[in-house]
């Protein structure tokens, strides 16, 4: 009988030990079931952010490359927003030379202002025959002009060239834009205006540019015109001077025989 009643005892006691362990159990804290991460909430739509130029702490101004001004470039571009109709056009010749300039000290070139063999606008060219292995045809403008020609308003010399009947090649003339520091219109032997540095004076002051270097790169076709505009600040190898008092067109006969000039003027900056 004691044995049997132990035996009860027993098994009441593993009963209640697990029935306080299962409200043990029951009793802990419920949470609320988090979402899983997706795709959208990883990569949607971000704020931009703008990176910022920063200098490394052991870098110098010097290491940073500058723009350099190109003169050039920068007259090029003004000329391109102001437009070159947009310049003061001073006509030189228009079937006749303007009042104020002069062939007169041309050199060993036959020249007819009235020719009418080959016309680009109006009624008359220039046309220039060479005699000697040098020639110039060469535009001054005298003392009696009423009106100067200031260099900084001066930005080009423009003209129309025909080899006539023939060819005219590239390489057969040069054109020199003529200036001084001294007097506003052409004077003889005027040395005013000097080469920084040179040592002689054997050569010229003003550079001979080739029609070559003004965009001509082949010969002209017999009895066709083409436009040049000579752009003075292009002309890199000139020096400094105040007034604008001539040009001149350089060739020998042996380059051409005959060639023609017409409609010729200068381009000003108008007045500020």
């Amino acid at each position: 009988m004691l044995s049997f009643c132990s035996c009860r005892h027993s098994t009441l006691c593993g009963l209640l030990l697990i029935i306080l362990i299962m409200v043990g159990c029951s009793a802990q804290p419920t949470t609320t079931p988090q979402a899983a991460p997706t795709i959208a909430s990883i990569f949607g739509t971000l704020p931009t952010i703008r990176p910022v130029a920063t200098l490394d702490s052991n870098s110098t101004n010097d290491s940073i490359p500058q723009p350099t001004p190109n003169a050039t470039a920068i007259m090029q571009a003004t000329i391109s927003a102001l437009g070159e109709d947009k310049l003061v056009v001073v006509p030189v010749y228009t079937d006749a030379l303007s009042s104020g300039w002069s062939i007169t000290h041309s050199f060993q070139t036959t020249i007819d202002l009235k020719s009418q063999d080959y016309v680009e606008q109006g009624h008359f060219a220039i046309k220039a025959q060479p005699n000697l292995t040098v020639s110039t045809l060469y535009f001054t403008l005298d003392k009696t002009t009423t009106r100067y020609l200031a260099r900084n308003r001066v930005q080009a010399l423009r003209f129309y060239i025909s080899g006539g009947n023939d060819s005219l090649e590239k390489d057969a003339l040069t054109i020199a834009i003529i200036g001084s520091n001294t007097y506003p219109y052409w004077v003889e032997n005027d040395t005013s205006v000097q080469i920084e540095g040179r040592v002689t004076d054997s050569g010229p002051v003003f550079s001979e540019t080739r029609l070559s270097f003004l965009g001509v790169n082949k010969s002209i076709p017999p009895k066709t015109y083409i436009k040049i505009t000579v752009w003075l600040n292009e002309l890199i190898y000139d020096p400094i001077y105040s007034y604008v008092t001539g040009f001149y067109f350089k060739t020998e006969k042996s380059a051409t025989s005959t060639f023609y000039i017409d409609d010729v003027s200068l381009l000003l900056k108008p007045n500020p």
